[in-house]
């Protein structure tokens, strides 16, 4: 997942700008749109993008045609691994079902000397709902709290919109993120139920503990 903090404006003056700012420009989606869209695509393949598909949660972006540039830190994995210390323009090219979008990037440059990050640093970050609510857990990277049943929490990686609570008493969130991950339901003897939300199904566990590792892990 790319830290929010780190996405630089695209001001990168090239012919993909270009096209970028037009399909910007029309506000529905016509002929003359689609037919920018299909220029900007043949446009990224000819500079060598690389396609790849992903939610936009992790990629911020999710109307096509938008962009940014972003300096690909040396210890980075997955979708942009292969572009390790080079700064690249990310962009928007095709919606899909629910969060999933499709992706292209490309280099622009070497990232400047002074840009370069050379080892992770997590800065764990919570919806600011998690305060009014009573925490049950917390650690630098986890929260859980329990559940106001008069409060309907927003994810958009639960279906509707809004995560289902009925039959549960607390959330994980997960700092990294900066989302809640799962429901729980926590026993007096310290056994959790708990539920990822994006999947069907649930699973038990021992402790609390248990729960977080497993969730942390499948998340």
């Amino acid at each position: 997942m790319i830290n929010s903090s780190t996405i630089l404006p695209d001001e990168f003056d090239d012919e993909i700008l270009v096209v970028l700012k037009a399909i910007d420009s029309r506000s529905k989606w016509d002929k003359k749109k689609h037919f920018l869209r299909d220029q900007l695509v043949e446009l990224l393949k000819s500079k060598r993008y690389m396609y790849f598909f992903s939610s936009y949660s992790r990629y911020y972006i999710s109307r096509v045609g938008e962009s940014y540039l972003y300096d690909v830190p040396l210890y980075k994995r997955g979708n942009l691994s292969k572009f390790k210390g080079k700064r690249v323009r990310i962009v928007c090219t095709e919606s899909g079902r629910h969060t999933n979008r499709t992706y292209m990037a490309g280099v622009i440059q070497d990232t400047p000397q002074e840009k370069i990050i050379t080892k992770l640093t997590y800065r764990y970050t919570f919806p600011d709902y998690v305060n009014s609510h009573e925490i049950i857990y917390k650690s630098p990277r986890f929260i859980v709290f329990h559940i106001d049943n008069k409060v309907r929490i927003f994810s958009e990686d639960a279906s509707g919109g809004y995560i289902d609570i009925e039959g549960w008493d607390s959330i994980l969130v997960d700092g990294k993120f900066g989302l809640p991950i799962a429901t729980l339901s926590i026993n007096k003897d310290g056994a959790v139920r708990g539920k990822h939300i994006r999947w069907l199904g649930e699973r038990t566990f021992d402790s609390l503990r248990d729960a977080i590792i497993y969730f942390r892990k499948s998340g």
